[in-house]
């Protein structure tokens, strides 16, 4: 650069005869040493020059001073707490906001509307001059095409903003736009009077209520044929400062702009560059507000926004365009080559930065953002790259000039804004004539040095007390005047030198900045960890929405509901009322002692139309489906079975249905038996209920009967650990069914969480002859309904053994035992046919045991019929419970289901008609919700396995395609190769042609006679090559364009195969993501209940 004398030289901060090297190569300026007066210069300059191996270079000034190196300084810079970036922020990242239709950037301009371009035509006919003077013309052509915003990169940028300084901090250190980035790009000087609102003239005065960009275009443009006036040209700055510099957040045409427009047209200048970078860090820092979840500084909103749920307005075309200069080879920008001729005459930097786009790669948002944000996390070392404008090649006259300047007229101009450009200060920003409008923000250069080409020391606060510190917030008018009157009258002083350009900084900057940035961020793997799960975290909550199985009180009560709907007797009521049996089954418990309010059984009716039915599954006379006893034993197919056994299957049926008609016309014949045989039987079934304990309820304590039935219902209830250990182990202890059934009846007496449902469940009944008067004993808690139970014919299957072979059985004479049908025995057990048949081959032993303990449980009794219905239907009906309850725990809860279900999906219907089977009065609260929280799981997990195979199945099929149609995209190029060689190599009809007329030509010669003949063979030769060469060459041409058109169509059609498969993969990674997480809360549902 130039040399010049100076009025006031600076003291060199040092002169050494080389840089130091660290262990890792890296070199650092050393320390500015000197005396204290030295220092005292140092701290109020902002150059400040010394010396390496005879170059001079310059630090970036002022340093700091005794009252920066405090701890009150150190706790507020570099960095203020409400003011970090979103990097060091601990709160989890969501990034909904990206995978949906969310357009957190809408107060975009519209670029390349045709009605504004017209307007824009029309205006610059006749202010385009008046532009140039003013300096404003380069920037309105940035109207025309504008920058296209990046999303993802501006997002990602964003993330590492610091609020309380304005800076970007990267690793390396930190950097942000500057004014003299502003310049550079736009064009706009950094000096002028600070905007004002209230200076405007009332010269012009511009009203109208249509605030939709095109309705004002339209109100406000003139016709063609008439001179632009004063007032439309105030109205075209107005839309122009509106929307495409401030870019105002409400996407009309803001009136606050129209003073500024009017003080434009006028010609009163300003620092509109000062105005517009004030705007863009207000403008990052709201949005990093929002970022973090926190309220906008100057939001009317009194409630934070949710992370990532923002709308950046303001100028944020020039942020878009710095992060194009200073990160060029980082994100990988390029220029098209159909704008190199138009770049090439660009009077400022903006032109090109522009035109630079990213690579063309078809990515999702989720990966551009990833990818912008481990650029911006790789930041690790200032370049010369990372300082483009620092050369000034490009510019306005006053920008590009050197310093020192050599003309004595420029040298106050140039001085002022390098003054403007380095001085630490307040910037204004101000727009609109409200007392809200008042606001300020810091302008700290002196943090960012490299920028400018100087060297980085460790740099000076503006701020000493957090109080001081400006954030964009509004202030009253009084204290806005008093800080811009302090930041004109305290400048720092500009002494400009000779000094060559570098971008290093000291040991003591590299050390301060690394303990900062090592303190705030956890690391690299923890933070993109982190990102990467903001993009799942939706899908997630989603999930866990759907899965989420925790039952609700309310929920509870309308599960009881269901429950109790679907147990709702359909008992047929009796001819004559005589014929009904009561018995009450409320007697007090022989081992707990009598209960003051004995709890409410329900009350079961048994048809004697329906008593075919209890043969095949005993199951409760009730209005709900028909269930399956189910069992711990290996399921087998009628494909597995011999024929021998097929045979029988189907020899007992035909026996089954005989029996059935047979019975059915006895009694018709033998019809009712006598009211006095019924009386009888109602008195033997009093006095055996009431000896036999099985038969006995528990007592409950009084509160639990005073407790209302909604009350009861919302309660969580849990299962006592003895009886879930008991049908934990059940089969494979092979428990008696009778120990269980006891322990239901005796014991301690159980609490109310131990009650089961259909305890719980008032049914309703048709009442009978002697409570019709009565208040139902149903509508209290505290009373003791009764179990009606119509009477029972003794079976006809007793009698179905021969009388001989029992005899000869019983003596013991006969090896062949009587056999009765495997129908009556799984119906006494409360089985299925076709599971007792299992159990009986698979598992003798424990069918035996069953059997025994059933007929120990149920004695034939010798001085009256069999055991009635309703003691049958308890034991069996309590039996079958007892096996289903082992086998949800054996199989859903310690076993793992979902293996099947992801092997199988089709097995998920197996698995939930099962779980179907425990929506039963017999199941308790508790097991009912596990078995509801299991259905959900079951529905999600399907769903997820299918759509993943059906996806995986399409992926492979796309797969595929994709390859055939790429072979042929490579086989038409390898076609195209091959008729461009045969282009350049002539084919064998034209080298035969050239081989001719060279040996002709040679005859000539040594045949002088034959001169004329051989003449004229040589020009029908030329004809013919001439003929062969064009249809050669035409053909060939057509071909190789034919081809590559072809190759053409089969990579486009690749192409958007290729971007199925990636959408593909995206699901599928997602929904693996699913299946693993939906395993996980299987995991966690089992530990949870199993602990």
């Amino acid at each position: 650069m130039a040399s010049s004398s100076n009025k006031f030289q600076v003291p060199f901060a040092g002169k050494w005869s080389d840089f130091s090297v660290a262990d890792d190569g890296t070199k650092y300026v050393p320390e500015p040493k000197g005396s204290k007066e030295h220092r005292e210069i140092w701290e109020s300059q902002v150059m400040i020059p010394f010396a390496i191996d005879k170059n001079v270079y310059a630090f970036g000034g002022p340093i700091p001073d005794e009252m920066n190196l405090t701890r009150e300084v150190d706790e507020i810079f570099p960095c203020l707490e409400t003011c970090e970036p979103r990097i060091f922020d601990s709160k989890p990242y969501n990034f909904e906001y990206m995978l949906t239709n969310y357009k957190p950037f809408r107060s975009h301009p519209y670029y390349g509307n045709s009605l504004y371009l017209t307007w824009l035509d029309r205006i610059e006919q006749s202010f385009g001059k008046f532009w140039k003077d003013y300096g404003i013309f380069e920037l309105i052509q940035f109207s025309r095409i504008g920058p296209k915003y990046q999303p993802e990169m501006l997002i990602a940028a964003m993330h590492f903003f610091e609020k309380s300084t304005n800076t970007f901090h990267f690793k390396s250190g930190m950097m942000t736009p500057t004014l003299f980035d502003v310049s550079a790009i736009t064009g706009l000087r950094p000096t002028g009077k600070t905007y004002s609102p209230d200076d405007v003239s009332d010269n012009i005065t511009l009203n109208y209520k249509e605030n939709a960009f095109s309705a004002f275009i339209l109100k406000h443009s003139g016709p063609e044929n008439e001179e632009v006036s004063d007032e439309e040209h105030v109205a075209f700055l107005t839309l122009w400062l509106s929307h495409y510099v401030f870019c105002s957040r409400s996407l009309q045409i803001a009136r606050k702009f129209i003073p500024m427009a009017v003080q434009i047209h006028e010609g009163c200048h300003f620092a509109l560059g000062r105005l517009l970078l004030a705007t863009l860090y207000e403008s990052i820092g709201e949005v990093c507000d929002n970022l973090k979840g926190l309220v906008p500084a100057k939001s009317k909103s009194k409630k934070a926004a949710t992370d990532g749920c923002f709308q950046a307005a303001g100028p944020m075309w020039l942020l878009q365009l710095w992060l194009n200069a200073t990160f060029e080879k980082e994100l990988g920008l390029f220029i098209p080559t159909e704008h190199h001729a138009s770049i090439a005459k660009r009077k400022i930097e903006g032109t090109r930065l522009i035109r630079l786009q990213p690579n063309p790669l078809e990515q999702n948002t989720q990966q551009l953002f990833m990818k912008y944000m481990k650029i911006f996390l790789a930041i690790d070392q200032f370049k010369p790259e990372h300082a483009p404008f620092v050369k000034r090649t490009i510019g306005p006259s006053w920008f590009v000039k050197e310093i020192p300047v050599l003309n004595p007229n420029a040298e106050e101009e140039i001085n002022e804004t390098w003054t403007a450009y380095l001085d630490p200060t307040i910037l204004s920003i101000r727009i609109g004539t409200l007392s809200s409008e008042y606001a300020l923000i810091g302008y700290q250069p002196n943090l960012v040095s490299r920028q400018f080409g100087f060297s980085q020391l460790r740099p000076k606060s503006m701020y000493i007390r957090k109080k001081n510190i400006v954030l964009g917030t509004t202030v009253t008018s009084t204290l806005y005047e008093r800080y811009m009157k302090i930041s004109r009258d305290n400048v720092y002083g500009f002494e400009p030198f000779d000094f060559n350009l570098s971008y290093y900084c000291t040991q003591e900057f590299a050390n301060w900045w690394r303990r900062y940035f090592v303190s705030k961020h956890l690391g690299d793997a923890v933070l993109i960890s982190r990102l990467e799960s903001g993009f799942t975290r939706p899908q997630i909550k989603r999930i866990e929405q759907q899965v989420k199985t925790t039952v609700t009180k309310k929920q509870a009560a309308e599960s009881v509901k269901t429950v109790k709907e679907k147990t709702t007797s359909k008992a047929v009521e009796s001819e004559e009322p005589s014929k009904a049996r009561k018995r009450p089954t409320n007697l007090p418990s022989t081992e707990t002692g009598p209960s003051k309010k004995p709890k409410p059984n329900t009350i079961v009716v048994s048809d004697e139309e329906e008593e075919e039915e209890e043969e095949e599954s005993f199951q409760r006379k009730r209005k709900q489906p028909p269930m399956n006893v189910e069992t711990n034993i290996p399921e087998t197919t009628s494909d597995s079975l011999s024929t021998e056994e097929k045979e029988r299957k189907m020899k007992e049926k035909k026996e089954k249905k005989e029996r059935k008609e047979k019975r059915k016309e006895e009694k018709k014949k033998e019809g009712k038996k006598s009211s006095e045989d019924r009386t009888r039987e109602k008195k033997h079934k009093k006095s055996k209920s009431s000896s036999d304990p099985s038969a006995q309820t528990p007592s409950i304590s009084s509160e639990q009967q005073e407790a209302t039935p909604e009350a009861e219902v919302q309660e969580d209830f849990v299962m006592p650990d003895a009886t879930l250990n008991e049908l934990d182990n059940m089969p494979q202890q092979n428990i008696n069914p009778e120990d269980i059934i006891s322990n239901k009846s005796s014991g301690d007496t159980l609490k109310d969480s131990e009650t089961t449902v259909s305890e719980k469940i008032i049914p309703e009944h048709p009442m009978s002859a002697e409570t019709d008067n009565k208040t139902s004993p149903f509508k209290e808690w505290n009373e003791n309904p009764t179990v009606e139970v119509n009477a029972d014919e003794t079976s006809s299957e007793e009698e179905d053994f021969d009388s001989e072979a029992i005899k000869e059985a019983e003596a013991g004479g006969s090896e062949l035992l009587p056999e009765t049908s495997t129908s009556k025995l799984s119906a006494s057990l409360g089985l299925a046919e076709e599971e007792f048949i299992s159990l009986q081959i698979h598992d003798p032993e424990a069918a035996l045991k069953l059997l025994i303990s059933k007929t120990t449980t149920d004695p034939l009794s010798s001085s009256g019929p069999s055991n009635s219905t309703a003691s049958d239907s308890e034991i069996n009906s309590s039996i079958r419970q007892d096996s289903l309850i082992s086998k949800l725990y054996t199989d859903f809860i310690n076993g793992d289901i979902l293996a099947s279900v992801e092997e199988h999906p089709a097995n998920a219907f197996k698995h939930k008609s099962f779980l179907n089977k425990l929506h039963n009065p017999q199941t308790d609260l508790e097991t009912l919700r596990k078995v509801i929280q299991l259905e959900s799981i079951l529905d999600q997990f399907a769903t997820t396995v299918q759509s993943l195979k059906r996806n995986s199945q399409k992926l492979v099929g796309q797969q595929a395609a994709y390859d055939a149609l790429f072979e042929k995209a490579m086989a038409a190029q390898s076609k195209v190769d091959q008729m461009k060689a045969q282009v350049q190599q002539p084919g064998f009809g034209i080298q035969e042609c050239t081989n001719n007329i060279s040996k002709w030509e040679a005859e000539i010669n040594s045949l002088r006679a034959e001169i004329a003949d051989r003449e004229t063979k040589i020009l029908e030769e030329k004809a013919k090559r001439s003929k062969i060469e064009e249809a050669v060459a035409a053909t060939t041409q057509e071909s190789i364009r034919e081809a590559a058109k072809e190759g053409i169509s089969h990579f486009s059609a690749a192409t958007v195969i290729k971007e199925e498969i990636q959408s593909l993969e995206d699901a599928i990674k997602i929904q693996t993501v699913e299946v693993g997480l939906i395993k996980d809360h299987y995991a966690d549902f089992k530990s949870k209940c199993l602990s």
